[in-house]
This record gives C-alpha cells, structure tokens and sequence, in this order.
C-alpha cells in the first residue's frame, strides 16, 4: 500500500505545473465565442446548389461581431480547395481534410469551422455562398 500511494504521489505533477499527456489528440471543439458566426455561415450554406458553392474562411477574426456580412473580412479557398471541399459536402462527410502551405486543417461541416491539425486550437469560421 505504500508503495502505491509514493507512485501515485509522484505522478501527481506540483500544483500549478503544466501536465501534458503522451499520447492524446487535442479534440476539435469549436470555441464558443465563433458560435454564432458558426450558426450564420451553417444556415447560409445549405442555400447554394450542391458542387456550386465558394468556400470562404475568415481571415481577419477582429471582424467577428460584423464578420458574417463584412465581405472584407473573409478569404476565398484557392479552385482546388473549394472542389475537394464541394466534392465532401456533396458526398455528406463530416469533415474535410485540407493541406495548405505545409500545414493540415480540417473543416467540420456540422459547426462550419477550420481546425489546424497541429495545434486545434487555432481554428476559424468557415463559410459556403
């Protein structure tokens, strides 16, 4: 019994220290304050013909309380990347995974959101008009 509680002891990381666990992916959730961003785009993109949308991610996130309707606020995906985009949403996938500039994002069709794999905590509103 001793011998399990110093183990467990040391496991246990000082209070305040960070604790980092091997192994486990950063979940791709959606940060609240994008919600209703979110909610616009996802209404929005359900209007457009399927394999007919632009696909657009935004670009400049201090516009979020404008940003829905601020056409300066939002970037167009390159062809090839709205068509790989076009051709998921058309074949209903949940998500789309991208590459761009080295780096991997996935967009969630469901919260109309980018994710950068890497690091899930760098994520933007995405859109479909």
């Amino acid at each position: 019994p001793k011998a399990k509680a110093k183990a467990k002891a040391a496991a246990v990381p000082a209070r305040g220290a960070a604790v980092i666990k091997r192994g486990v992916k950063a979940k791709m959730v959606a940060d609240p304050t994008f919600g209703r961003m979110a909610k616009i785009a996802a209404k929005k993109a359900k209007a457009s013909a399927p394999g007919k949308g632009k696909w657009y991610f935004m670009s400049d996130l201090r516009k979020m309380k404008v940003g829905a309707d601020d056409s300066k606020a939002w970037t167009a995906f390159s062809p090839a990347l709205n068509a790989k985009l076009e051709a998921a949403m058309a074949k209903n996938a949940k998500q789309c995974t991208l590459a761009f500039a080295g780096k991997t994002y996935t967009v969630k069709f469901a919260t109309m959101m980018q994710f950068r794999k890497d690091d899930a905590s760098l994520q933007r509103p995405v859109k479909r008009v």
